[in-house]
């Protein structure tokens, strides 16, 4: 149900692949007797971008040889759970200089400096 591609600059763009909405139907009427054909009626069919990084391993920090610029992203389905505790380290990255409430340097942007992509 996943696969690599561009983000569109319009999200307008991004359209669900039909295979994937149809096992998501059956998988939903399995769960519940409520979600059968008739039913229940579908409002809307979407599709989205998860933020994820090569190494599976959020991007927190500031970028290298960019003074002032900083990036958190990459947290894939977790955002949503590790945004709060990422806002806080982001804080205190930017203000104070340096994270305390977590070491962040497993998620150093700088990682990436120097590494080519292998395309798949």
């Amino acid at each position: 149900m996943s696969a690599e591609a561009e983000v569109p600059d319009d999200p307008e763009q991004i359209v669900g692949n039909p295979e994937s909405i149809e096992m998501l139907k059956r998988v939903g009427r399995n769960v519940s007797s409520h979600l059968a054909e008739g039913e229940a009626q579908v409002k809307a069919e979407q599709a989205c971008f998860l933020p994820c990084t090569d190494d599976g391993v959020p991007v927190i920090g500031e970028i290298p040889g960019v003074k002032g610029c900083y990036v958190a992203t990459g947290h894939s389905c977790w955002g949503i759970l590790n945004g709060p505790a990422t806002g806080a380290a982001m804080s205190e990255l930017v203000l104070d200089g340096h994270a305390r409430i977590v070491d962040l340097s497993r998620f150093s942007p700088a990682r990436f400096v120097g590494r080519r992509r292998v395309k798949v």
